[in-house]
């Protein structure tokens, strides 16, 4: 017969016994919880228990209720008391206090108190709110264009920059259109005299033809200019001849650090994925269909595997399972590099240098010709200031903050650079 366990589990003063099994999950256990109490949310509730000295034990998934299975079986105990706690962790408000009139194993409950302020206004999102932050892309929006009717003071220029950000990352058509209506619904024919001659698979996500892997800038041409910094002031032949140098040695070097590589996918996106499983440990997955399931996090979403779609859409955009598809395609026992797109495979990076540029020998080159065969370069006015070395950062794109040693403020200036009044400052 197989072993089974008594919690005795009390929640707002109220306590109600539930077997468990060395079978059941973490999943069956909330379930039973939630049936009995209909206030119940399993995203905003801890359970802890205590054991041999350890007045604080968290029981928040499969491997945490088997432990605590084998320590009270083990002991000879039939029965455990388990509270059920609002939210937050040990460290949030109020005080917890541990009550060691337990018996059999000795097994303690767990209360903790709540003592807020009425005449105190407190925040209790942050506690109901245990997992790590979620940055949406909604995150770089909201400074930009924050309410209807709203007037953007840099003009045109200011517009389009908030119009690139809003609905160029738009996931799919139907947003993309929702969002262009109520641009359109303020900005009247300046919108159509702007997205006139600009077709939307140019700068859209939602309409572009093929796969952009979450990459909306024009980053491989930027760094490209920074790359031949020195060189791009050289003449036509001579540049053309250090660009190949350059490619050349680059395509033979990348080649040969991938040979090391023992990985599936690119150790950039390795890292990537271990840290998803690091997010996904405390969430709870449920099925809904062979391929569909339902992962109870903060917020919670839908993940459909075998059309390799999130609800939260960082899947479709990227091209690369987000943390709920981690989640879900793990909880499925399938194996999770047949999920990734071979763009991410090391084997695919390899084959991208595979192909190598032989050196041009310069042993049997021709001599120059007279004068007479020399073309010379066009006639032009050097405009004016000094030209421009540093790439054009794109709209979205994360910046290291520089922080000055002057003023001691957070900006995009140094200490040769601050026209901080230090005398209104230090007032």
């Amino acid at each position: 017969m197989e072993a089974s366990l008594i919690l005795l589990c009390k929640y707002h003063g109220e306590t109600c016994g539930i077997r468990v099994f060395q079978s059941s999950t973490f999943g069956q256990l909330m379930d039973k919880l939630s049936s009995r109490w209909s206030c119940l949310k399993s995203t905003a509730v801890r359970l802890c228990y205590s054991f041999s000295g350890d007045p604080f034990c968290l029981l928040e998934n499969d491997d945490d209720l088997e432990v605590m299975l084998d320590l009270v079986l083990r002991s000879g105990g039939h029965q455990v008391h388990v509270s059920l706690l609002d939210g937050g962790s040990s460290s949030s408000r109020g005080s917890t206090s541990i009550d060691t009139s337990s018996t059999g194993s000795e097994l303690a409950v767990c209360r903790r108190e709540l003592k807020l302020q009425e005449d105190k206004e407190v925040d209790l999102l942050t506690s109901f709110c245990p997992n790590k932050e979620t940055v949406l892309l909604s995150a770089g929006w909201r400074d930009l264009i924050n309410k209807v009717g709203q007037k953007f003071l840099g003009g045109v220029v200011e517009f389009r920059e908030a119009l690139s950000i809003l609905a160029a990352y738009a996931p799919t058509k139907k947003a993309f259109y929702e969002i262009i209506a109520k641009l359109k619904s303020h900005g009247i024919n300046r919108v159509d005299d702007l997205l006139s001659n600009l077709p939307n698979e140019h700068w859209a996500h939602a309409f572009f033809p093929g796969k952009r892997y979450g990459e909306m800038w024009s980053n491989l041409a930027e760094s490209f200019n920074s790359w031949i910094k020195e060189e791009r002031h050289l003449p036509i032949t001579q540049l053309v001849d250090r660009i190949r140098v350059k490619i050349m040695e680059q395509m033979s070097s990348r080649l040969e650090a991938a040979g090391k590589w023992n990985y599936v996918v690119c150790p950039k996106m390795n890292a990537a994925l271990n840290q998803s499983f690091q997010e996904c440990k405390s969430w709870t997955v449920r099925r809904s269909a062979v391929n569909v399931f339902e992962v109870q996090c903060d917020p919670s979403v839908s993940v459909n595997i075998a059309r390799r779609t999130c609800s939260c859409c960082q899947w479709q955009f990227k091209g690369f399972p987000c943390c709920h598809a981690v989640c879900a395609i793990y909880h499925s026992k399938k194996e999770l590099n047949s999920f990734i797109d071979p763009y991410f495979y090391v084997t695919t990076y390899r084959d991208a240098y595979s192909k190598s540029i032989y050196p041009i020998p310069t042993l049997w080159k021709p001599a120059p010709g007279g004068k007479e065969d020399s073309i010379l370069p066009p006639l032009s006015k050097k405009p004016p200031g000094r030209p421009r070395k540093k790439r054009i950062r794109s709209n979205g794109e994360k910046t290291r903050p520089i922080k000055c040693s002057r003023c001691g403020k957070i900006g995009r200036h140094n200490k040769k650079s601050c026209k901080e009044d230090l005398r209104i400052a230090g007032s």
